[in-house]
């Protein structure tokens, strides 16, 4: 029978926030329940994340980004000086993807070298974004570094044409495969032809990708919002929580991880991908 074949620990990372969107200070073993392929799974040990974060963040460069540098820089500087205040082992790469993915930046715990990066954000005049590209070059990225907890943070303004040839569900293997979670956070726009595929597949990734990959996707409509949104993430990632379960040995590893939450006023964001 299942319940009698050996387990293997396998270590998942979720985040639970209250509905202001603070993260929970406690998370019980019992206030949560994993199943895998439908099968339920013994959780053995829900404690704070404290694995260093290895994160990618993925800044839209492209046209319509013209006006909002001053305050991507503040934002991104301001997020990488929480993250590291709290976790200074952890580090941060800098990507940015107007006319095409460009690594500014690579992981460093220096706020020093990421500031460089910084200093060479700019629109890039008359260029369209690659951000499903962008996403899926930042998670094979870390997942050749092979981190204990990984992370993909971007913004993207829909207000200009989105070029990649990748699709949403290539970005959400690349992301599975990394085991990261993607938090992604849109400028809307009110103007977007969905009809056209590299919008849709955009906005795929946006939205269903981030949210199975254990992230969220917030909506802005300034750029003075981002240094909020960018702190929003910092919070919630810094206040994940690494929950252990027993996986019976199979020769076939499963496809689907279903976890749900019981905390009353709680939100959660839990990965779909299971750990092959």
């Amino acid at each position: 029978p299942e319940a009698q074949r050996a387990l293997r620990d396998q270590t998942i990372f979720v985040s639970v926030t209250d509905r202001q969107g603070r993260p929970a200070e406690t998370l019980l073993a019992s206030e949560l329940t994993i199943r895998e392929d439908g099968n339920a799974r013994e959780i053995l040990k829900v404690e704070k994340a404290t694995a260093p974060l290895e994160i990618a963040v993925l800044i839209d460069s492209s046209d319509v980004t013209q006006g909002a540098t001053p305050d991507l820089r503040e934002a991104i500087s301001t997020f990488a000086a929480a993250i590291w205040k709290a976790s200074p082992e952890s580090q941060i790469a800098l990507y940015t993807f107007g006319e095409r993915p460009t690594l500014q930046a690579d992981f460093t715990t220096s706020a020093v070298a990421l500031g460089r990066g910084v200093d060479r954000l700019f629109a890039v005049s008359g260029s369209g974004a690659y951000f499903v590209e962008a996403v899926v070059e930042a998670a094979n990225a870390l997942a050749r570094r092979k981190p204990a907890r990984a992370a993909i943070v971007a913004f993207v303004d829909e207000n200009g044409p989105e070029f990649s040839t990748r699709r949403h569900d290539q970005a959400m293997a690349a992301v599975a495969a990394a085991r990261a979670s993607l938090w992604t956070i849109a400028r809307e726009s009110f103007n977007d032809n969905p009809m056209v595929s590299e919008t849709r597949e955009r906005s795929l990734v946006l939205g269903d990708v981030a949210q199975r990959s254990g992230g969220q996707n917030a909506m802005i409509f300034a750029p003075s919002a981002l240094k909020a949104r960018f702190g929003d993430i910092a919070a919630q990632l810094l206040g994940q929580f690494a929950v252990t379960y027993g996986r019976p040995e199979s020769l076939i590893p499963p496809e689907r991880l279903e976890v749900r939450l019981s905390k009353d006023g709680y939100r959660l964001a839990a990965p779909r991908w299971t750990n092959k």
